[in-house]
């Protein structure tokens, strides 16, 4: 794929365009890891008065309709019908009833609530909510999820006992992301107090990347820093959206930038690669790279298909920013043709590569061939199905043998078969995806970021004419 080349001329309305992001500016940088002892720059004001609510009027008219976004649809109500259950089975309310009241301030207890929080704000304000498939009114999906967002921003550190909060760690910026995207879409809900919660996590955990060293894996060991960099690009993001006019933009806009670049890049583009996104060429923006040719990466210590579709947390920047009316960083797409590429042509001979070989889709079926194995699940084909969304609206599948929409049917029939096994719509039976405790949330998010991707796509809605790619 070219890069200004208007691929998908039919389909393709969340584009970019990069000279208008930010181009890089003098300077080094230090090398500082994040973290609760790094000097900030302060912000000053009531923080949620940094925050340009989204124009939802924008987007009023009803969106084009057709069978991808109609299954994914579908498939989102399934998802909202379980995780609203899983909330009031989960969590106990303060005594007020203003918040949830979270226990656990690591993984497995902050991001399956970050996770809902964003997604169930994706269905609540593309007036894709039906009543009778979701199980609950929407007035209360709103309560439900506003009371989960303000129970999970006041256990920030930021907002609560510093010593005790969550926040400052390897995955915060992750789950920060997440609930600022969120609360940002439902922020016309919020009262002053939540709001101003919510932009202080944000800014808090967006300012640790000021001065950050982005790690490389460099060919040495098992993991990539490819999805740690991605998703720590995804809190950036939404600062640079939520935030447009903040002290700080400049330098979130930079990191960001640097992250989308880094997370995918192969020791080819570190060495040779000039081509010039956001105001610097690729080579200038790294000091490293984290993924193999054609854009497979290692995780866990061998070849990684679930690590190499992570590059979708980069992608968010297609979402964040059309809601904005701002334009997207060249960088957010940066590999993901490549990575599509390798997904639907790459052979791997067996041996020594898992019987029965062969490419890692697999043609006419939603199921993802691994070639050395999987230690997640075999049964969650989410991440690939969100993929396959954005190459399909972003034209990676142009000159491919096969198209992403035919995968994108494949998958939708699949998870909507598994939800309807149960009443409750969750995705996974008994040992299906037993090694994740936030497996349903971590589904539900997928599909949210490919249904808003859908639905933005429907609705046209470029931010303006300079997102286009000319």
């Amino acid at each position: 794929m070219k890069r200004n080349q208007h691929i998908r001329t039919a389909t393709v309305t969340i584009l970019a365009v990069g000279f208008v992001w930010s181009p890089a500016f003098p300077g080094q940088e230090s090398v500082i890891r994040p973290g609760p002892t790094n000097k900030r720059p302060t912000s000053r004001g009531v923080p949620r008065h940094f925050v340009t609510p989204i124009d939802w009027s924008r987007f009023k008219g009803g969106p084009r309709e057709d069978k991808h976004l109609g299954q994914c649809r579908d498939l989102i109500r399934n998802c909202a019908r379980y995780n609203l259950r899983w909330i009031t089975k989960t969590f106990e309310q303060d005594p007020p009833g203003r918040r949830y009241v979270l226990a656990r301030m690591n993984e497995h207890g902050i991001r399956p609530c970050t996770s809902a929080v964003y997604a169930l704000a994706v269905i609540i304000k593309t007036r894709s909510f039906d009543e009778k498939t979701v199980g609950a009114s929407r007035e209360e999906a709103l309560d439900r999820t506003i009371k989960l967002l303000r129970g999970t921003a006041k256990t920030h550190k930021v907002n609560g006992d510093p010593r005790k909060g969550w926040g400052d760690a390897w995955q915060s910026a992750l789950w920060a992301a997440q609930l600022g995207f969120g609360g940002w879409m439902l922020w016309e809900h919020l009262d002053g107090q939540t709001r101003d919660a919510l932009t202080k996590l944000v800014i808090h955990e967006a300012d640790r990347f000021i001065g950050y060293r982005a790690p490389y894996w460099n060919g040495k060991g098992g993991n990539t820093r490819a999805e740690e960099n991605s998703w720590n690009s995804m809190i950036l993001t939404v600062a640079v959206a939520m935030m447009p006019s903040h002290p700080h933009v400049r330098q979130w806009r930079k990191k960001c930038s640097e992250l989308m670049v880094s997370s995918y890049a192969t020791e080819k583009d570190w060495r040779e690669n000039t081509e010039v996104l956001d105001g610097r060429a690729v080579n200038a923006w790294l000091k490293g790279y984290n993924a193999l040719e054609g854009g497979v990466v290692l995780n866990h210590g061998f070849i990684h298909p679930d690590y190499m579709v992570a590059e979708t947390m980069n992608l968010w920047a297609y979402l964040a920013q059309p809601l904005a009316g701002r334009p997207v960083p060249e960088a957010a797409d940066f590999n993901g043709a490549l990575i599509y590429r390798t997904l639907v042509t790459r052979r791997w001979s067996s041996p020594p590569y898992h019987k029965p070989g062969g490419t890692i889709y697999v043609p006419g079926k939603a199921s993802i061939y691994y070639p050395k194995g999987v230690d997640w699940s075999t049964h969650d084909v989410s991440p690939y199905y969100l993929i396959d969304v954005w190459a399909h609206l972003l034209g990676w599948d142009q000159d491919l043998p096969h198209r992403a929409a035919s995968w994108m049917r494949l998958r939708a029939e699949k998870m909507l078969e598994m939800q309807r096994r149960h009443e409750d719509r969750h995705m996974f039976a008994q040992g299906e995806y037993d090694t994740y405790p936030g497996a349903e949330q971590w589904v539900m998010w997928c599909i949210a970021d490919a249904y808003l991707a859908l639905w933005l796509d429907a609705q046209n809605a470029v931010s303006d004419r300079s997102n286009r790619r000319q």
